[in-house]
């Protein structure tokens, strides 16, 4: 091994890559749990899902995989996935809005009087106005 590889250099290598959802870097969406680092240039990555079912979870994996393996010093690279806590989901939601609160719906609320109906049909000429007419 020609030099001892730090946790600096595996983080500026995560750095560059992004969340293929969000297309922002994963290191800025606090997206990366860990990073160990064996003597023998094993690194394990650990890396945050936003969703449990998260189908871009293999690409990000490879682009994980690509981007720290690029790295002088490094003989493998394991990525470990887990899912972000409520808690974490709603920082990240609130750091995307740039520090803005979710805005409310306020005939979502309990108690609200309102009610919302869907009319909807598949085709053309049905009567979707004149039953949304009498609805209302």
């Amino acid at each position: 091994m020609a030099s001892q590889l730090t946790t600096e250099q595996v983080t500026e290598a995560l750095a560059t890559v992004n969340d293929p959802e969000i297309r922002k870097p994963i290191t800025e969406l606090d997206m990366v749990k860990s990073v160990d680092i064996a003597p023998d240039g094993a690194v394990n990555v650990g890396i945050y899902l936003t969703v449990a079912g998260c189908p871009m979870k293999d690409t990000l994996t490879r682009s994980v995989t690509e981007a720290v393996s690029k790295l002088p010093g490094v003989a493998s690279v394991a990525v470990e996935l887990d899912v972000m806590s409520e808690e974490q989901r709603k920082a990240l939601q609130t750091k995307l809005r740039g520090g803005e609160p979710a805005k409310e719906i306020p005939f979502a609320k309990p108690g609200s009087l309102t009610k919302v109906y869907a009319v909807a049909s598949g085709k053309g000429g049905v009567g979707k106005s004149s039953v949304t007419v009498n609805l209302a």
